[in-house]
């Protein structure tokens, strides 16, 4: 009786621990970002600036304020891009979640009151006389640095959109959590950049769209973000992260992989952060 009371007790221990060990290891909740890409209308590039300086800070505050999930949104000033899916657009709207983007159908009104000093319909006809929509989409996080906090007003971005080759997802993916974060981690903690992220592309999505993934690095002024991470550094960071692997293989996996389709420089203008926790 003995020897089964204490092997139920010894598999009660393991399964405590067991347990406690799964719930250690869960991973962070996933967030998602909500993509707007607009276009200003002819001459109102000015006021929209404004708007967005002012008004429009002053509206997502009000929406983090409703919204325990909604972390972060910043509209970013495209300098340098080529055409992205047939569209062409002005600036970049990002708003950032913990969780499941906001769903349709809230009621703005009281927000609008309180940041605008209008209803809700009449601060969308104020907007639709300075810009339009001209696409949006959907984003999760797979792999990145930093968090609220990290950036700021003034800083660059950059967007790299990638093209995953056929049945590759998985692979590409597993390199860039397992491989390249903890070389990003390392080169952001140098000073070398602000920030990096990947993003994978959730709606649209398709054999039939121009890319993927998204990724994302955030520079302190407009010369690092052109001139980029130095090329001579970056098997000395793979080394450090990775030591007795191959550099060379690590390079055609990515190569295999993926391609890139498209770069863009902006520049955030306006940004709004809930504050870290």
């Amino acid at each position: 009786m003995r020897k089964v009371l204490l092997r139920t007790s010894l598999v009660f221990v393991l399964a405590s621990l067991i347990a406690g060990a799964a719930l250690a290891q869960q991973a962070e909740p996933d967030r998602y970002v909500a993509v707007s890409y607009i276009k200003v209308l002819p001459g109102q590039d000015a006021a929209y600036r404004d708007y967005l300086a002012t008004t429009g800070k002053k509206v997502f505050q009000e929406l983090m304020a409703a919204n325990p999930n909604f972390v972060a949104w910043s509209v970013a000033r495209v300098m340098y891009s080529g055409l992205g899916e047939g569209i062409d657009y002005d600036y970049v709207g990002a708003s950032v979640y913990v969780g499941a983007v906001q769903e349709p159908g809230m009621n703005m009104d009281p927000i609008a009151q309180k940041a605008a000093g209008m209803s809700n319909a009449d601060l969308q006809k104020k907007l639709s006389a300075m810009r339009t929509i001209v696409g949006t989409e959907v984003l999760r996080r797979r792999a990145g640095t930093g968090g609220t906090g990290t950036y700021k007003e003034g800083d660059f971005r950059i967007t790299n959109r990638i093209k995953i080759k056929e049945n590759m997802t998985s692979e590409y993916l597993n390199m860039i959590q397992t491989m390249v974060q903890p070389m990003m981690q390392a080169r952001v903690a140098a000073g070398e950049l602000k920030g990096w992220s990947t993003w994978s592309r959730v709606f649209p999505s398709g054999a039939a769209t121009s890319y993927d993934v998204l990724g994302v690095t955030y520079w302190k002024d407009l010369a690092s973000a052109i001139n980029g991470l130095d090329a001579a550094k970056g098997m000395e960071a793979f080394t450090k992260a990775h030591p007795g692997k191959n550099y060379a293989a690590f390079i055609s996996d990515a190569r295999d992989y993926s391609e890139m389709q498209q770069r863009t420089v902006m520049q955030v203008i306006a940004m709004v952060e809930r504050p870290a926790r």
